[in-house]
């Protein structure tokens, strides 16, 4: 006996998603209606592929920013349920991916001799963008040998390979790369830093900076 699948005039959805596609005043209440009635389940089928209540959370809104990108798409002759079950497979793979890919980084990070320098580089957003001008200033085999190891994730080795230089000079060139870059931002922010309040008593000199 073959299986049955149910049509689009048995779908409890179809109404609904005519309406989103049909726009005008009850398109978005309709789809409102559609998010409560499935970002339940979303969330639960995502949170048990990703294993992370949070993550989850994210593809949901995900999920049904991409049905409103591409409900165009959407053709009646399967179930609306069955698609959407699609675009949620998909929006988990892309996570997945973009974990896999932040594990790399944080991983290159914590193997990497200037560890200390590069996390700290990569958990501050006012350094991330200052970080992002500075690169710009570095000689570019320095500046791609950073973007491959910290960025990318490229093992010392395959960087060393492409650019034609030995593991141990690839790693002190990042090393020292990373140092440089840490001593300006902290020169800057010394240099940016508010006056210290007057409390009274007499402050004691510090010591003097000169100018680069």
């Amino acid at each position: 006996m073959s299986a049955i699948h149910p049509t689009a005039s048995d779908d409890p959805d179809a109404e609904l998603v005519r309406a989103c596609q049909a726009g005008g005043p009850e398109a978005e209440r309709s789809f409102a209606l559609l998010v409560d009635r499935h970002a339940g389940r979303i969330r639960r089928r995502a949170a048990r592929i990703l294993g992370s209540e949070s993550e989850a959370e994210d593809v949901t809104q995900e999920v049904f920013v991409n049905v409103l990108r591409f409900l165009d798409r959407y053709r009646p002759d399967r179930p609306f349920g069955h698609w959407l079950s699609v675009v949620t497979l998909n929006a988990c793979r892309v996570a997945l991916r973009r974990r896999a890919s932040r594990e790399r980084r944080h991983e290159a990070f914590r193997t990497d001799p200037g560890h200390d320098s590069a996390t700290e580089m990569a958990g501050d957003p006012l350094l991330r963008e200052w970080l992002g001008r500075a690169l710009d200033e570095l000689p570019p085999l320095t500046r791609d040998c950073i973007r491959l190891r910290a960025i990318e994730g490229w093992t010392y080795r395959a960087i060393a390979k492409r650019h034609g230089l030995t593991v141990p000079a690839t790693k002190m060139r990042v090393l020292r790369a990373l140092r440089d870059l840490r001593g300006r931002y902290e020169l800057q922010a010394r240099r940016n830093a508010p006056p210290p309040r007057h409390t009274g008593a007499p402050a004691a000199p510090g010591p003097r900076i000169r100018a680069a």
